[in-house]
């Protein structure tokens, strides 16, 4: 029994719980409980059947990360049908709730200290877009930067650019944009293409955190780029 994430399912917090049934019967399941340190709650899930020799991946919605410390506790409960119940050591097969456990901590160590939110783009029919990246301090007292900004999946910073340097100390940054692919479907499949990965430096520790452009901004600058790309009507 292993936890597992789908790419597409990063930004709605959905997980799968992988249950393997070896037996000669089916299990029958009225209950999941999940329970990992690195979330700030348990994770309920209905159950349901399982055929003998069979496995089911059971959906679930993963609740904030939390960030203190503490004795690592993570473990999955089963409720079944007959009144019994089993548990067991949760395995995260990918690896994904650490890394989103770091994210995440990392993204609220950084609220503390610096307010971080991009403006409305500037989208020309030709050459390079804007897209302007307010950095300003939040209160706390305490080191910290913005350091680089890695390309998405549908946008670079030049001709091959996939990583733009935020000079040290500026408040306000202009980031050139332009496609970074012209295929249709990279624009209509589109999931990360406006989240922007932000290489930050928090009292000496270092780390990405995620900042997508609002709703609005992603839907003009997704047509931008079909625009751009000749494929946009």
């Amino acid at each position: 029994m292993w936890l597992s994430q789908q790419r597409g399912d990063e930004q709605r917090r959905r997980a799968l719980l992988r249950v393997v049934n070896d037996s000669e019967q089916a299990l029958d399941i009225s209950a999941i409980r999940i329970v990992d340190d690195r979330l700030s709650g348990p994770v309920l899930a209905d159950g349901g059947r399982v055929a003998a020799g069979e496995s089911f991946d059971f959906p679930l919605v993963l609740p904030a990360s939390a960030c203190g410390s503490g004795s690592p506790d993570r473990r999955w409960e089963l409720e079944l049908a007959d009144g019994t119940d089993r548990t067991g050591a949760l395995t995260d097969a990918l690896g994904f709730l650490g890394r989103m456990n770091e994210r995440e901590c990392l993204e609220k160590a950084l609220a503390t200290k610096l307010h971080v939110a991009w403006h409305e783009a500037v989208l020309p029919a030709s050459g390079p877009g804007v897209l302007p990246l307010e950095i300003t301090p939040a209160g706390d007292d305490g080191d910290a930067r913005v350091v680089a900004v890695q390309s998405t999946p549908l946008l670079q910073f030049g001709s091959r650019t996939t990583r733009f340097r935020v000079p040290s100390g500026e408040t306000l940054v202009d980031v050139p944009i332009e496609p970074q692919r012209c295929d249709p479907h990279v624009v209509q499949e589109d999931k990360r293409g406006t989240v922007f990965a932000l290489e930050v430096e928090i009292g000496g520790r270092s780390g990405v955190v995620d900042v997508p452009v609002s709703d609005a901004e992603r839907g003009r600058i997704l047509s931008w780029v079909a625009e751009r790309c000749d494929f946009g009507g």
